[in-house]
């Protein structure tokens, strides 16, 4: 389904409603809501259980700004940073290659990777997280979210995206063999496995052999896989039937960017662009009804 950008409103309380003038009256009530819930924190909560797994998903997204340009190679986008956390329980497999999540927090906000680490600890401390029994990071190579689990969650078992470094063994098979090569989906399959088997100092190996064949590896290898080998003991963490991959909080994450916010010509000030953020995380976490219910307590 489509989403019409915010422009377009009057057109449509036009339609539906009879009038253009409760377009404003409607933009008025959300954006106080969302300002209500903002400043209110996490209203979702994750049902407690015994021995529980919690896990974390953090990712990024870029949506277009209007904010000063810092640089040619400033392309004009801010980063909505994203924290997912769910129960191990509460994750229904609908069939082999699809799951859904249950109960689940969602928060994100356009802000640096300081100020969102507040954010990433209140929903995790909000959710439960700190009586589970295990907790599981799932996240991409970016340095910002590392760099903060190690600060707050140190004990965390700390999980790089499967399906996120496999793009990058094709990237890095693409520079030794060359574009459209028929060796290279066998020689990637053969590193999924190794990786699947705990050996990843033997992908370390076989990258590093075709460094002086195509130096452009460098990167990759040092940046991508040096840097996260302790993340990438796939075997151990499937033998304890941990999830590897972290497509929860990407799906969320094009659902809050790509499909909303980043439609023909569309540009927003990184302030007022947190309040319907907000607004989209209740949404997709299912917590109306809770946000609901806690005003009509508040009411009575």
């Amino acid at each position: 389904m489509l989403t019409p950008p915010y422009h377009q409103a009057p057109q449509i309380c036009q339609t539906l409603l009879g009038s253009e003038r409760h377009a404003m009256t409607l933009r008025r009530v959300a954006l106080c809501e969302a300002e209500h819930l903002a400043a209110s924190g996490p209203h979702q909560t994750l049902p407690p259980r015994e021995h529980d797994r919690f896990y974390l998903e953090v990712d990024g997204h870029m949506c277009p700004t209007r904010e000063p340009k810092h640089g040619p190679e400033d392309q004009g986008y801010g980063e909505a940073k994203a924290g997912l956390t769910f129960s191990g329980h509460d994750v229904a497999e609908v069939s082999k290659e699809r799951h859904e999540i249950l109960h689940k927090v969602l928060q994100a906000q356009i802000t640096e990777s300081e100020t969102f680490g507040p954010i990433f600890d209140e929903v995790y401390h909000h959710a439960g997280g700190d009586r589970a029994a295990e907790v599981i990071v799932l996240a991409d190579e970016a340095g910002w979210i590392w760099g903060m689990v190690e600060d707050l969650l140190l004990y965390a078992v700390q999980i790089l995206d499967f399906s996120y470094i496999k793009q990058y063994l094709w990237e890095a098979d693409k520079l030794i063999y060359g574009e459209g090569s028929a060796f290279v989906a066998p020689w990637v399959k053969g590193q999924e496995t190794l990786l699947l088997e705990d050996k990843v100092e033997q992908v370390l190996t076989r990258l590093e052999r075709f460094l002086d064949l195509a130096p452009a590896l460098t990167t990759i290898l040092h940046y991508f896989f040096q840097q996260n080998a302790s993340r990438m003991r796939y075997g151990t963490y499937c033998q304890r039937g941990y999830f590897i991959g972290s497509g929860a909080i990407e799906s969320a994450g094009k659902q809050l960017s790509a499909a909303r916010l980043k439609g023909p010509g569309m540009r927003w000030n990184s302030a007022e662009l947190n309040l319907p953020l907000t607004l989209h995380c209740v949404f997709l976490e299912q917590s109306w009804q809770t946000y609901w219910d806690s005003q009509a307590l508040l009411a009575a």
